[in-house]
C-alpha cells in the first residue's frame, strides 16, 4: 500500500500568520490602553477622604472635579473683591480688573494628598497656603496664588515705601581748624512682607474686602556716627626741624610732605613715597639745595626731600605702620636720631610702607618757619610705639682734605698759599642700632630691632689760595686749625 502525505496549501500559511499579528496587535493595544489608564489614575486619581480646601470637602472626587469647584470658588470671591494697603497718608487699593484669576490648581490638590510634605514645607517657599490643619488635612489658599500679578503690585509698593541705611560718612579736611567732618547715619525701613500677608490672608478667610497697614523693620546702617569717631582718634605725630635749612631746602622740605597733606591710607593698602612726590624736579617745583651725593654734601635739585620722607617714616613707626623698604643716608643726619633716617632717591632708594590694620589712617602734614610736622590719625592703637636710637661704636674722622682755590670761588676769602678757610669740619662716622618699643598702658610690653646701621665719618674741607705769595707779603691768618688722623 502506498503512503499519502498531505501537502498543505499558500492560503493555509497566509491565515496563520494574519492570525497571529491580529493576536499581538491585540495585546499591544491592551497593554497601551493599560498604560493610559495608569497614567490617568496617577494624574486624576481620587482625592483622599477628609481633604477640605477653602472649605469645601473635596472627598473622593476627581482632581478634574475638585479643580471645576475651586475655580467656581476663585471667580465667587473675586466678584466684589477689594485690597486696600495703606502706608500713613498714601493708600493703593486694588480689585479683580487688577488681576487674573489662577487656573492652575493641580499643585495644591497635589499637596493636599501629601501630609509628610506639608508637614515639612515652609510657607514662606510655597507661598501657597495660609492654613493647614495637621489632623484633618484641610488647608486653604493664599490670596497672592488665586491672583496672579499680586506679588507684582504689592513689590512695587515695597519699592516705593521702603529707604536704605545711610552710613555715616567721614570728611577729612586736614587744614581745617576741625579737619573731621562726620556725618550722622540713618536707619532704613524694610517692609515686614511677612506680616502683610499675613494680615491679608487672615482677613481674605472672613471678607472679600480687605483693608491693611504696612509694617515696617528697621534697617540698621552698618557705619554708624559713633563708630566713624573711633577713626578719627590721634595716635601718632613727628616734627622735624627746619630752622637752620636754606629757603630752596626748607622749600622741598615742605613740598614733599604737602602731597601727604590730606592722603588717606587705607586697610592693608602698600605706598611708595617716590610715586607720591615725584618727580623731584625744577618742573615739579622742587629746588635746588644741599644733598648728599657720593658720600659728600653737594647742592643738587630736590635737597631737603629727605628730610620730609624721614619726618613721615617715624610718624609711621609710632602708627604701628610696617615699613616695607628703608635706607640709610650715607653719612649721619641732623634732624633725626641716628638710624631713624629714610634717604629716597627718585631712582634707587624709596620708603615703602603698608597699613597691615583693619582701618584706614588718615595722614596730616603740617608746617611753620622752625618745623615739619607729620600726624596720623586712625582707630586707637592697641599699643603705644617708640622709637630708640644706640650708638654702638664711633668711627674717627679721616681730618681735613685741603683743596685750592683755582677757580678763585673763595677769592673774597683767600688767595695766595698758606691762606686758608675752612669749609667744614671733620666729622665722626657711628655704628648704630634702632629699636622700636611697645607700650601698653603705660608699661614696655617688648622691644625689636628694626635697623642696624653703618655711618662713614667725614673729612673737613679747607680751602687753600692757588696763587704763589708774593716775596715780603705774609699771608692772612684766618685761624684755621688743620687736622689730621695721626
Amino acid at each position: 500500500m502506498k503512503s499519502v502525505t498531505k501537502k498543505t496549501s499558500s492560503k493555509d500559511k497566509t491565515n496563520k500568520i494574519l492570525a497571529i499579528i491580529t493576536l499581538l496587535s491585540l495585546a499591544l493595544t491592551v497593554i497601551i490602553l493599560g498604560q493610559f489608564a495608569i497614567l490617568d489614575y496617577n494624574t486624576n486619581k481620587i482625592l483622599r477622604d477628609g481633604t477640605v480646601i477653602n472649605g469645601h470637602n473635596l472627598s473622593g472626587l476627581s482632581k478634574d472635579e475638585a479643580s471645576a469647584v475651586l475655580i467656581s470658588d476663585f471667580k465667587d470671591k473675586a466678584e466684589d473683591f477689594s485690597l486696600t494697603i495703606n502706608n500713613n497718608e498714601d493708600s493703593w487699593t486694588f480689585t479683580k480688573k487688577d488681576f487674573e484669576i489662577n487656573s492652575d490648581i493641580h499643585t495644591i490638590l497635589d499637596m493636599s494628598q501629601d501630609k509628610a510634605t506639608l508637614l515639612n514645607t515652609k510657607q514662606d517657599e510655597v507661598n501657597l497656603l495660609t492654613q493647614f490643619d495637621k489632623m484633618g488635612g484641610s488647608i486653604n489658599v493664599a490670596i497672592n496664588y488665586i491672583f496672579v500679578g499680586l506679588d507684582d503690585k504689592i513689590n512695587e509698593i515695597i519699592k516705593l515705601t521702603e529707604s536704605e541705611p545711610l552710613n555715616s560718612e567721614i570728611t577729612f579736611t586736614p587744614n581745617n581748624a576741625k579737619p573731621f567732618h562726620i556725618t550722622e547715619s540713618k536707619n532704613g525701613k524694610r517692609v515686614d512682607k511677612s506680616k502683610l500677608y499675613k494680615d491679608i490672608n487672615e482677613q481674605f478667610l472672613t471678607s472679600n474686602t480687605i483693608n491693611v497697614d504696612l509694617s515696617f523693620i528697621d534697617e540698621i546702617p552698618t557705619i554708624t556716627k559713633e563708630y566713624n569717631e573711633t577713626l578719627t582718634q590721634k595716635i601718632a605725630t613727628f616734627s622735624t626741624n627746619v630752622a637752620d635749612s636754606t629757603g630752596g631746602r626748607k622749600h622741598n622740605v615742605k613740598l614733599a610732605l604737602e602731597k601727604f597733606n590730606g592722603f588717606i591710607l587705607n586697610p592693608h593698602e602698600t605706598i611708595s613715597f617716590n610715586e607720591i612726590t615725584a618727580p623731584h624736579t625744577t618742573e615739579a617745583g622742587y629746588k635746588t639745595a644741599t644733598i648728599i651725593y657720593n658720600g659728600e654734601f653737594t647742592d643738587g635739585v630736590g635737597g631737603g626731600i629727605c628730610q620730609a620722607s624721614s619726618t613721615l617714616y617715624n610718624a609711621l613707626l609710632l602708627s604701628g605702620v610696617e615699613i616695607n623698604e628703608v635706607h640709610k643716608h650715607t653719612l649721619p643726619v641732623r634732624y633725626v636720631p641716628l638710624g631713624l633716617d629714610a634717604m629716597v632717591s627718585e631712582y634707587t632708594a624709596d620708603l615703602k610702607f603698608t597699613n597691615t590694620s583693619d582701618y584706614p589712617i588718615y595722614i596730616k602734614t603740617s608746617s611753620n618757619s622752625n618745623s615739619v610736622t607729620v600726624e596720623t590719625f586712625s582707630h586707637p592703637l592697641e599699643y603705644t610705639y617708640k622709637t630708640r636710637s644706640e650708638t654702638i661704636e664711633t668711627i674717627e674722622s679721616p681730618g681735613d682734605k685741603i683743596i685750592e682755590d683755582t677757580d678763585g670761588k673763595y677769592s673774597s676769602k683767600v688767595l695766595f698759599k698758606g691762606e686758608y678757610f675752612r669749609i667744614s669740619y671733620p666729622k665722626e662716622g657711628y655704628v648704630v642700632k634702632a629699636y622700636l618699643q611697645k607700650y601698653k598702658d603705660g608699661n614696655l610690653i617688648s622691644e625689636e630691632e628694626i635697623r642696624s646701621e653703618v655711618y662713614k665719618s667725614q673729612m673737613g674741607v679747607v680751602v687753600e689760595g692757588a696763587e704763589p705769595l708774593p716775596s715780603g707779603v705774609n699771608p692772612i691768618d684766618n685761624g684755621v686749625t688743620i687736622y689730621t688722623n695721626s
